[in-house]
Protein backbone atom coordinates (compact mmCIF):
# COMPACT_ATOMS: atom_id res chain seq x y z
CA UNK A 1 0.00 0.00 0.00
CA UNK A 2 2.86 2.00 0.55
CA UNK A 3 4.62 1.94 -2.46
CA UNK A 4 1.47 2.64 -4.03
CA UNK A 5 1.07 5.89 -2.45
CA UNK A 6 4.84 6.91 -2.79
CA UNK A 7 4.75 6.17 -6.36
CA UNK A 8 7.41 3.77 -5.90
CA UNK A 9 5.64 0.79 -6.94
CA UNK A 10 7.35 0.33 -9.84
CA UNK A 11 11.10 0.27 -8.36
CA UNK A 12 9.98 -2.15 -5.56
CA UNK A 13 9.03 -4.74 -8.55
CA UNK A 14 5.34 -4.37 -7.98
CA UNK A 15 3.40 -4.53 -11.79
CA UNK A 16 1.12 -1.55 -12.67
CA UNK A 17 -1.77 -4.02 -13.52
CA UNK A 18 -4.61 -3.96 -11.05
CA UNK A 19 -5.27 -7.16 -11.84
CA UNK A 20 -2.23 -8.65 -11.59
CA UNK A 21 -2.01 -7.34 -8.05
CA UNK A 22 -5.31 -9.11 -7.73
CA UNK A 23 -4.30 -12.54 -8.84
CA UNK A 24 -1.07 -11.97 -6.34
CA UNK A 25 -3.55 -11.17 -3.12
CA UNK A 26 -5.96 -13.92 -4.30
CA UNK A 27 -3.05 -16.24 -5.06
CA UNK A 28 -1.35 -15.09 -1.21
CA UNK A 29 -4.98 -15.83 0.15
CA UNK A 30 -5.50 -19.33 -1.15
CA UNK A 31 -1.90 -20.14 0.46
CA UNK A 32 -3.25 -18.59 4.16
CA UNK A 33 -6.58 -20.20 4.05
CA UNK A 34 -4.67 -23.60 2.74
CA UNK A 35 -2.59 -23.55 6.17
CA UNK A 36 -4.94 -22.74 8.38
CA UNK A 37 -6.88 -25.74 7.49
CA UNK A 38 -4.52 -28.48 7.01
CA UNK A 39 -5.28 -30.10 10.19
CA UNK A 40 -9.20 -29.18 9.80
CA UNK A 41 -10.70 -33.07 10.10
CA UNK A 42 -13.14 -32.44 7.18
CA UNK A 43 -10.05 -32.54 4.99
CA UNK A 44 -10.43 -29.33 3.32
CA UNK A 45 -8.17 -29.00 -0.13
CA UNK A 46 -7.21 -25.45 -1.03
CA UNK A 47 -5.58 -24.43 -4.26
CA UNK A 48 -4.76 -22.02 -6.59
CA UNK A 49 -4.04 -22.15 -10.17
CA UNK A 50 -3.70 -20.32 -13.32
CA UNK A 51 -5.80 -21.10 -16.64
CA UNK A 52 -2.56 -19.71 -18.92
CA UNK A 53 -3.44 -17.03 -21.46
CA UNK A 54 -7.17 -18.02 -23.01
CA UNK A 55 -8.55 -16.62 -25.48
CA UNK A 56 -11.45 -14.20 -24.23
CA UNK A 57 -12.78 -10.76 -23.97
CA UNK A 58 -10.55 -9.73 -21.29
CA UNK A 59 -7.14 -10.67 -23.82
CA UNK A 60 -8.34 -9.31 -26.11
CA UNK A 61 -8.85 -12.34 -28.06
CA UNK A 62 -5.09 -12.70 -28.33
CA UNK A 63 -4.61 -15.95 -25.79
CA UNK A 64 -3.30 -18.86 -27.19
CA UNK A 65 -5.83 -21.29 -25.23
CA UNK A 66 -9.47 -21.84 -26.10
CA UNK A 67 -12.05 -21.57 -22.98
CA UNK A 68 -12.19 -25.50 -22.53
CA UNK A 69 -8.44 -25.61 -22.61
CA UNK A 70 -8.19 -22.71 -19.76
CA UNK A 71 -10.88 -24.56 -17.81
CA UNK A 72 -9.16 -27.61 -17.68
CA UNK A 73 -6.81 -27.12 -14.57
CA UNK A 74 -9.46 -25.41 -12.42
CA UNK A 75 -11.94 -28.09 -13.44
CA UNK A 76 -9.39 -30.82 -12.17
CA UNK A 77 -8.53 -29.26 -8.92
CA UNK A 78 -12.44 -28.60 -8.44
CA UNK A 79 -13.21 -32.78 -8.64
CA UNK A 80 -10.20 -34.10 -7.12
CA UNK A 81 -11.44 -37.33 -5.60
CA UNK A 82 -12.25 -37.05 -1.74
CA UNK A 83 -9.22 -38.50 -0.43
CA UNK A 84 -6.92 -36.73 -2.14
CA UNK A 85 -3.57 -35.14 -0.21
CA UNK A 86 -1.70 -33.92 -2.98
CA UNK A 87 -2.02 -31.08 -4.67
CA UNK A 88 -3.14 -29.32 -0.84
CA UNK A 89 -2.37 -25.71 -0.28
CA UNK A 90 -0.60 -25.68 -3.86
CA UNK A 91 0.19 -23.46 -7.01
CA UNK A 92 -0.76 -25.35 -9.85
CA UNK A 93 -0.86 -25.11 -14.07
CA UNK A 94 -1.59 -27.30 -16.54
CA UNK A 95 -2.27 -30.04 -13.64
CA UNK A 96 1.01 -29.63 -12.22
CA UNK A 97 2.57 -28.59 -8.88
CA UNK A 98 5.04 -25.26 -10.02
CA UNK A 99 6.64 -23.24 -7.50
CA UNK A 100 4.62 -20.12 -6.38
CA UNK A 101 6.97 -17.60 -3.78
CA UNK A 102 4.70 -17.81 -0.39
Amino acid sequence: MRSAEDGTYSEKGWVSSAYAVSKIGVTKASFIFGEMLKDDPRRIVVNSCCPGFVDTDMTDHKGVKTTDEGADTPFYLATLPIDSKEPNNQFVYERKVVKWSK
